[in-house]
């Protein structure tokens, strides 16, 4: 094993698939394979500012970007185009398999929830394979489990938000006045708050201003 001992700043990107867990245990399992490994695929193309990926862990996509921290825009629209590449994904199988949607689909089983931080990250190198390390890819992981109850929402952690400066760009992108506030406990890592919104309100991301600052991707760097 290799490791890169220096620590790089990184942000974060994690789509993950609310309600993953009840969806496999409660649907045809012909069905589910059928649909979660399309839908994964689907969020990986969608990936407009060019991130790597740590990792996929069966209901999440790990994303992650070192160097720069993305425009307040620019992970607004990433976000945006994630809700409506999986809003547009479900509303094809309610066209195209009418009959397992109203099965296991119509009363909103499966949501998408994304997490945004910012942090330090040291990488590693293990048999070929690249294994992010570090306290804050541990709190990414960890808020995938909240207590947020809506089943669509963004969350952005308050580190990550601590780099942002122009507060007019929060307002703008992210309606910071109406921002929820939450806060997780971990075990050796102690309180990670957070301000969450949920994708429904960001729907007016879906305009033609924002539509027109990126095209979907289908390359992940």
């Amino acid at each position: 094993m290799e490791n890169k001992d220096e620590l790089e700043s990184a942000f974060f990107c994690v789509p993950d698939i609310t309600g993953f867990t009840k969806f496999i245990a409660t649907t045809d399992i012909q069905f589910s394979r059928e649909v979660i490994p399309a839908l994964l695929r689907k969020l990986i193309d969608c990936n407009v500012l060019k991130m790597k990926i740590g990792e996929i862990e069966g209901d999440a996509i790990f994303f992650y970007k070192t160097g720069r921290l993305p425009a307040v825009s620019r992970v607004a629209a990433q976000c945006t185009a994630l809700y409506k590449t999986f809003s547009d994904f479900i509303a094809s199988i309610k066209n195209n398999d009418p009959e397992n949607y109203e099965k296991y689909l119509a009363d909103s089983q499966l949501g998408l929830k994304i997490i945004i931080h910012y942090g330090d990250i040291s990488i590693a190198n293990i048999k070929g394979r690249i294994k992010l390390l570090g306290q804050d890819v541990i709190i990414a992981h960890k808020l995938l489990k909240n207590k947020i109850p809506d089943f669509n929402y963004i969350l952005l952690t308050d580190k990550y938000l601590s780099k942002i400066k122009d507060r007019d760009n929060l307002q703008r992108w992210f309606h910071w006045e109406e921002l929820r506030t939450g806060c997780e406990s971990y075990e050796f890592l102690g309180d990670v708050g957070y301000r969450y919104i949920t994708l429904d309100e960001m729907d007016f991301l879906l305009d033609t201003e924002v539509s027109a600052m990126f095209k979907p991707s289908k390359k992940t760097a």
